[in-house]
């Protein structure tokens, strides 16, 4: 595959986080407006999670054997379809959390078969200098994209005019497909003799072997269970104890995106000028910093602190996150790169509903600031396993596998 195929991978992966962003923002601030509790936003919150959990294996399998432009085709048209059906739901006055949640799990599993395809592909279009650089564009378009969904969202409940968010959802599908379509064909590789079952496992003990690859599952885990019990609570303790409005709560979000698309500018630069083993560090760090502050918040109208502790966790954990991407692909073999991919984003966004749905429980029986503590506690261990980890010690980049 040229290296002139990168633009569309690249503008297919934009429009996956289009209608993945916009469920994430637009779906709790429905259910907070309708009075729904934290309990039910987080059963909402873990069904979107959970579609990483489910799927992400049986895709990175199959990814290994068949022809990937193929692949996110299938992930475009399963992104149309949840969008389809949210928007008849809401339509007809389904605002039950269970339609909302089938909605959000459709949706992010189109989501999830389209960034597994794309992540698998970019090692074969371009050459191992060049994929930080090439991540760190993706991850800013995500940030874009995460700066506005906020807002929009915001916007579209306060007005009543949710609908409008799952048509912005079938236009990023809309856009993956119709991009994915001018991608040549690949021939399907030859090892469809093997069983899904051994296909997986592979993958799975590659990553348990390799000390680099074990070290950010293990961070990553923590982290995504910490940062999905705080995207749970976040909305109704915002609401409740800081008295934020609905558009507050969305500018603060917005400001997480502004974080992450400064953070995906600065961490080619970072990577290149600095120690690869502080750069690991650096992003588990700054989030453990800014959710203790969160945290700590008590004083009403707070917007702009609020802000500022989203853009922190934006910012160094999307450092983070182009650092592991590109290390992943260095160190993994193209043959693996499916099956690796699937079984790292399973331990990373697989344990999401669990962070939801645990911190959804505390913050029902105890509270919603108590839940945020739980959330501190897991972000404390994620950057905890990070510092004791072989990559905190890495001077430089790995040599490509």
């Amino acid at each position: 595959m040229p290296a002139n195929d990168f633009p569309k991978l690249a503008a297919a992966s934009i429009g996956g986080h289009v209608a993945d962003q916009m469920m994430l923002a637009l779906l709790p601030l429905v259910l907070v407006a309708a009075g729904a509790s934290a309990r039910t936003v987080s059963i909402v919150v873990a069904a979107h999670a959970a579609a990483w959990l489910v799927v992400s294996l049986p895709v990175g399998a199959y990814a290994d054997v068949m022809s990937r432009r193929t692949i996110m085709q299938l992930g475009a048209t399963t992104m149309m379809a949840g969008a389809t059906i949210g928007a008849c739901a809401l339509q007809l006055g389904f605002q039950q959390a269970w339609v909302l949640a089938i909605t959000a799990f459709v949706i992010a599993s189109g989501v999830v078969i389209l960034i597994l395809s794309v992540f698998a592909l970019i090692p074969r279009v371009l050459d191992a200098s060049a994929l930080a650089p090439a991540n760190a564009l993706l991850e800013f378009g995500r940030a874009v994209v995460c700066i506005a969904a906020p807002i929009v969202a915001a916007r579209l409940v306060a007005r009543e005019t949710s609908v409008a968010g799952f048509a912005i959802a079938f236009v990023g599908g809309a856009v993956a497909f119709l991009v994915t379509r001018a991608l040549p064909r690949e021939p399907t590789a030859t090892v469809e003799t093997v069983s899904m079952r051994a296909a997986i496992r592979e993958g799975a003990a590659f990553v348990i072997e390799q000390p680099l690859l074990r070290a950010i599952a293990v961070c990553a885990i923590a982290w995504n269970s910490a940062f999905f019990a705080l995207t749970a609570v976040f909305a109704p303790f915002a609401a409740g104890e800081l008295g934020l409005s609905i558009e507050g709560i969305g500018n603060a979000w917005s400001i997480y995106g502004i974080g992450l698309l400064l953070g995906s500018v600065a961490a080619a630069p970072m990577i290149a000028r600095l120690p690869t083993g502080f750069m690991f560090v650096f992003g588990p760090v700054l989030s453990c910093l800014a959710v203790l502050a969160l945290a700590a918040l008590a004083d009403r109208d707070t917007t702009w602190p609020v802000g500022f502790c989203f853009f922190c966790l934006g910012f160094g954990p999307m450092t983070w996150l182009v650092l592991q991407t590109s290390v992943r692909q260095i160190v993994t073999p193209h043959a693996l790169l499916g099956r690796v991919g699937a079984t790292i984003t399973t331990t990373i966004y697989g344990v999401r509903p669990l962070g939801a749905l645990l911190a959804g429980a505390m913050a029902a029986a105890f509270g919603a600031r108590s839940a945020l503590w739980l959330s501190t506690v897991l972000f404390v261990f994620s950057c905890v396993a990070m510092l004791l980890s072989p990559a905190a010690r890495l001077k430089a980049m790995p040599r490509p596998a």
